[in-house]
């Protein structure tokens, strides 16, 4: 597919997202679209964002807890998609948000080439509670290539107070999320590739063949260990509870 299709693409769905509308998912417009073109789709639109104001800071993972292991996918974070914990947001600026607890790693120093597990529990990264916050602006999506060219669907990053890794056991981590004092969901760290260590190394190759290094200050959602629940449209507070490893929690207003 030719460069300029996959840009109206691409200014479809970026118009979509500033305007808290839906549009056709780009692969019931182009049914050939591969999941290259899906990521040319995505670094399009993060272009875009770019060219008005923001900056890259850090990357969204998805599908690294999926039975049978699977492919990750991932989408980019940009400055002001990482907000910290007891953030208030607006359900006029979405169309259907749902949430998820996810383990947040914050980068110590540039990664500029493949890493591995053992290298990063050496590092001076950190680690911590968050929520990741999904929006989607198709409402037909076939699946993974439209995920990716929509740029993963993430929204937000939840990211509450972080330790050094050298302090913790991802694997081990416990994650529980709660919707205004009700439980919805439990997991573990493990839940993650074995560890959310190892969704970080993959990415690492990943993010190099794209031409963006993991950067000092990224913040990287690992993926989710609750699975994702609904918003309700109303005024709502959700909380990723981490035991001693601490909270995140965001609410929602109309």
């Amino acid at each position: 597919m030719n460069l300029d299709r996959l840009s109206e693409l691409a200014r479809a769905l970026d118009d979509a997202w500033a305007g808290a509308l839906t549009v056709p998912a780009p692969s019931k417009l182009e049914p050939s679209l591969t999941t290259d073109e899906a990521y040319t789709i995505q670094e399009l639109i993060i272009e875009r964002r770019i060219a008005g104001g923001r900056r890259r800071a850090g990357w969204k993972m998805g599908l690294t807890t999926a039975t049978p292991p699977t492919t990750p996918i991932v989408g980019t974070l940009l400055d002001n998609m990482i907000i910290a914990t007891d953030t208030d947001l607006s359900l006029a600026t979405m169309v259907s948000p749902m949430v998820e607890a996810e383990l947040v790693v914050r980068i110590g120093e540039t990664i500029d080439r493949p890493t591995s597990v053992a290298e990063l529990e050496k590092g001076p990264h950190e680690l911590g509670p968050g929520i990741e916050v999904i929006d989607y602006r198709t409402t037909d999506s076939s699946g993974v290539v439209d995920w990716i060219a929509d740029n993963s669907t993430v929204a937000y990053a939840v990211v509450g107070s972080l330790v050094p890794v050298a302090d913790v056991n991802p694997a081990d981590a416990e994650a529980s999320l709660w919707c205004d004092g009700r439980h919805l969901a439990s997991g573990t760290g493990d839940q993650v590739m074995g560890n959310p260590l190892a969704a970080v190394a993959w990415l690492s190759q990943h993010a190099i063949e794209r031409g963006h290094p993991l950067e000092r200050g990224d913040v990287i959602l690992t993926g989710s260990l609750t699975g994702h629940h609904v918003v309700p449209a109303h005024e709502v507070e959700f909380t990723a509870d981490f035991g001693a490893l601490g909270k995140a929690t965001v609410r929602f207003h109309s």
